[in-house]
């Protein structure tokens, strides 16, 4: 198992790089960012972190999305929240949004500590904090241990192909390492309807609201056929009405058809008439 640091992330004075902050350089970067755009939408309002997991079939990338600051205080150590401290903000006083994680190669689950997270970014984006000018860190594979995983519940629904499960409100890791083991694309602690409607995951955990209206969306498709199947015989109906209106008139009553009977009758005499006139002449 090898694997190699990514991180997406503005610095102290540039914003966002569109080619990531650090990465292996054999990453597909547009859809590494189809993946991670998602998972990162209002994390600056999130409580707790997004566990994401994707893989394009041949190189995976895992790790976590949340605000900076959240992650330094609750999952880094005293020593380590110390020596994070002066990357919690950039030049405006705004607070950093991350995603930290890593791109892997190799069968089974890499173990990546959060701690190990902290030591990605130290060693390859704090060096460049301060940098004036956006660049992007090229950062080499390293092998990796692997660690064993436990098995998961049941999904609480299935929508559109994708799994659905309730998040514990946390970061729901268990349910990354075992999505990850199966190679799944997966996004934890998602509270946004967006992110479950992008279409980039196979398994989400979603708030009970978000489940609960691409539930409701879900049962307003099903009704959707049979009302229309219902308003067909209307339109039919209708149809024989609207092609009578282009048709000429028939004639409606017996006067009608006297009428259009002595037109050629009269012609005839008046034939009849001229040529009596003329042998006579």
């Amino acid at each position: 198992m090898e694997i190699a640091p990514l991180i997406h992330s503005r610095t102290f004075y540039c914003d966002f790089s569109q080619n990531f902050a650090v990465r292996p350089n054999d990453l597909n970067v547009q859809w590494a960012m189809n993946k991670i755009l998602p998972a990162m939408r209002d994390v600056d309002i999130l409580n707790g972190v997004r566990c994401m997991f994707a893989t394009d079939g041949k190189l995976c990338i895992a790790g976590v999305a949340c605000n900076f600051r959240y992650f330094v205080e609750n999952y880094l150590s005293a020593d380590e929240r110390a020596e994070a401290a002066n990357y919690l903000h950039d030049e405006r006083g705004r607070e950093v949004k991350i995603f930290l994680g890593y791109a892997f190669k190799g069968s089974g689950v890499p173990d990546v500590s959060d701690s190990k997270l902290w030591q990605m970014f130290k060693q390859n984006l704090a060096p460049k904090w301060n940098n004036q000018t956006v660049e992007t860190v090229t950062a080499p594979y390293e092998s990796c241990k692997t660690k064993s995983v436990g098995g998961k519940k049941s999904p609480v629904a299935t929508i559109n192909g994708i799994a659905l499960y309730e998040t514990d409100g946390r970061d729901d890791k268990s349910l990354f390492d075992s999505f990850l083991a199966e190679r799944k694309n997966f996004c934890s602690n998602v509270d946004a309807i967006k992110i479950a409607e992008s279409g980039e995951f196979d398994v989400i955990a979603a708030t009970r609201t978000v489940i609960n209206r691409l539930q409701q969306a879900e049962a307003q498709k099903k009704t959707q056929p049979s009302a229309t199947r219902q308003e067909q015989p209307n339109q039919t109906s209708r149809q024989p009405f609207q092609g009578n209106r282009t048709q000429s008139p028939r004639p409606n009553s017996k006067s009608e058809e006297k009428s259009s009977l002595l037109i050629p009758i009269v012609a005839a005499a008046a034939v009849i008439a001229v040529i009596i006139y003329l042998i006579a002449s």
